[in-house]
């Protein structure tokens, strides 16, 4: 009997990343992807005419809901900003029609996720 071998598949970790583009402008996007493949990657971002300065990992989970999670969160705490360039939230909630809700704030213990500009 021929004995099948087995690759083992390596375990997925989930990112939520910022682009930051060269204007200041930021799109804040999640992926599993690694290595060039993530380098090139820009989620459902379509905005092509900007030039991009860098992308920082800023959360990593071996969980996908998690990591949905807080790109869903990230992307909320800086609903109000002109500078994040995100029009499709997480949800698929255009952030346009959410333009009603009445205002809220969203702290996160950890300084860093906290949105600092203050448009």
């Amino acid at each position: 009997m021929r004995q099948i071998q087995m690759t083992k598949l390596t375990e997925k970790v989930y990112k939520v990343y910022i682009t930051y583009y060269t204007d200041g402008s930021y799109y804040i996007g999640f992926t599993a992807k690694y290595g060039t493949a993530l380098a090139t990657y820009f989620g459902s971002n379509t905005i092509r005419d900007k030039l991009v300065s860098h992308k920082d990992i800023v959360f990593t989970s071996k969980s996908k809901a998690t990591a949905k999670l807080f790109e869903l969160l990230l992307q909320l705490s800086r609903l109000d900003s002109s500078w994040c360039v995100n029009s499709m939230l997480n949800v698929r909630v255009r952030k346009e029609h959410m333009k009603d809700l009445p205002k809220f704030k969203l702290t996160f213990e950890d300084d860093k996720y906290n949105n600092k500009d203050k448009q």
